[in-house]
């Protein structure tokens, strides 16, 4: 924060504005739970069974998305120690390091100078440490 202020904690935070956010979250929640089951209800009384189902399978995805999420805030300072060694941080990239050749040059591991007919559709380009991909026409 500005000015060297102090960030206030839970405990310092006062019991009523605790209770209204709790509240908030709890009324929104209950008001997306009652259009779903409405919009179930309409879709069972004109027979569209299969938009029900689908209706059904993204509640539970919802459900789901929100167990995860519960979980992730849950055990985020357990997390968060994880450590890996940087050996084996650098080892977990989908393209290789590009080798530097004598003239400064990036060299390529599968350029063999016998393209044909062929061209890279996505290629793996290395910015001052960060991969970036791009896309060559």
């Amino acid at each position: 924060m500005a000015g060297g202020e102090k960030e206030r904690t839970l405990e310092e935070t006062p019991t009523w504005a605790v209770a209204i956010v709790c509240f908030v979250l709890l009324a929104i929640s209950i008001i997306i739970e009652h259009i779903i089951h409405a919009i179930g209800k309409w879709l069972k009384r004109n027979n569209k069974t299969a938009l029900y189902e689908a209706l059904e399978k993204v509640k539970g995805e919802l459900i789901l998305l929100g167990f995860i999420s519960l979980l992730l805030t849950v055990f985020q300072n357990p997390i968060s120690r994880i450590c890996i060694s940087k050996n084996v941080a650098s080892t977990w990239h989908p393209c290789a390091v590009p080798k530097k050749s004598k003239s400064g040059y990036e060299d390529s591991d599968d350029d063999d100078g016998d393209d044909g007919n062929r061209r890279k559709l996505l290629g793996c380009v290395w910015l001052e440490g960060i991969q970036v991909y791009s896309q060559e026409c």
